[in-house]
């Protein structure tokens, strides 16, 4: 029997608290704490990237549309008609708490065009050497997200600018695959480090969370490169540390719980947000920036994850919600 790779879990988990505390500080306006946080939106992205890009593991374009495509598309109308509902109700909260005139949902269409590329990419994983698929993921990377993320923050952006940032997607998506797989020696690693390292110093001070749309739109904060690089180095030093360990049941249960929850606790867990808001501003509740970012999130963590459970067990419907 093939042993479970315990990482992506992990990392699923962890991106999964991520997120719920940078949306959290962001309707906080904690710039620096929603500056660390981005890299939650890339990591979801290659987490995706390392299972679906893997050669060996066939399926078929219908039963991707099945399982993988109907799922989002449900999930991204029915909670897209929650969420404007709610967001007509509160006076507009969501949109002008997480993503100024965008919307939370973005992300799933971002990830059904991903999937839909899936089985062309994986012709090219099944041959790829690790030399070209680092040309990919640098290519990829360079100009849909490098290139375009400063042409933004210039003002400069053309319509050609928004087009290459497919290629960004599609870089991010391999780079969990090739982190996957590639052998890296020591001084790739420290190299790898290093710029994650130096992209973490600088979204704590929050040099990248000015007024460019990729630091609200969760489709677009995927291409920023400080986030993409954290997520990159984050990555190895997850899946490096827990290779030679190994983790009691009672460690594992919560983990692999939390990641299956994760993608119920991302549709759910703005929306919560925006009521309690509405609700703290409505009875003028002032709370202290930490206490709320923290009692919030913890909040939001639990109600969620319950809520994604209790509709999980709603007969032929569930599954396709959350």
């Amino acid at each position: 029997m093939k042993r479970r790779m315990v990482y992506p879990d992990v990392l699923r988990a962890l991106s999964c608290i991520a997120v719920v505390f940078l949306s959290t500080s962001m309707a906080a306006g904690c710039t620096g704490v929603s500056g660390l946080l981005t890299w939650a939106a890339p990591m979801f992205v290659m987490l995706s990237g390392m299972f679906f890009l893997d050669s060996s593991w066939y399926i078929s374009a219908r039963d991707m549309a099945q399982k993988y495509g109907l799922h989002i598309i449900v999930a991204y109308i029915v909670w897209g008609c929650v969420a404007l509902a709610v967001n007509r109700a509160t006076g507009g909260v969501i949109s002008g708490m997480l993503s100024g005139g965008s919307f939370y949902l973005n992300f799933l269409f971002v990830m059904i065009i991903l999937y839909a590329f899936s089985p062309i990419m994986r012709v090219f994983t099944r041959v790829a050497q690790t030399r070209e698929l680092w040309y990919v993921v640098l290519f990829g990377l360079v100009i849909g997200c490098v290139y375009p993320f400063f042409q933004l923050q210039l003002g400069t952006t053309h319509m050609a600018d928004y087009a290459m940032m497919g290629f960004g997607y599609l870089a991010v998506f391999t780079a969990g695959w090739y982190l996957r797989t590639a052998m890296m020696n020591r001084r790739q690693l420290r190299i790898l480090y290093l710029l994650g390292g130096i992209c973490l110093i600088l979204a704590l001070r929050g040099i990248w969370m000015g007024s460019s749309m990729f630091s609200r739109d969760p489709a677009l904060m995927i291409l920023s490169p400080d986030a993409v690089l954290i997520a990159m180095a984050l990555f190895l030093v997850v899946k490096n540390t827990l290779a030679g360990m190994r983790l009691s049941a009672k460690v594992l249960r919560p983990i692999s719980r939390l990641a299956q929850l994760s993608f119920g606790i991302y549709l759910i867990h703005p929306i919560l947000l925006a009521v309690l808001c509405y609700v703290l501003n409505l009875y003028g509740i002032m709370l202290p920036t930490t206490l709320f970012v923290v009692a919030a999130s913890v909040l939001l963590l639990v109600v969620s994850g319950l809520l994604t459970f209790l509709i999980r067990k709603i007969p032929k419907i569930g599954r396709y919600l959350v």
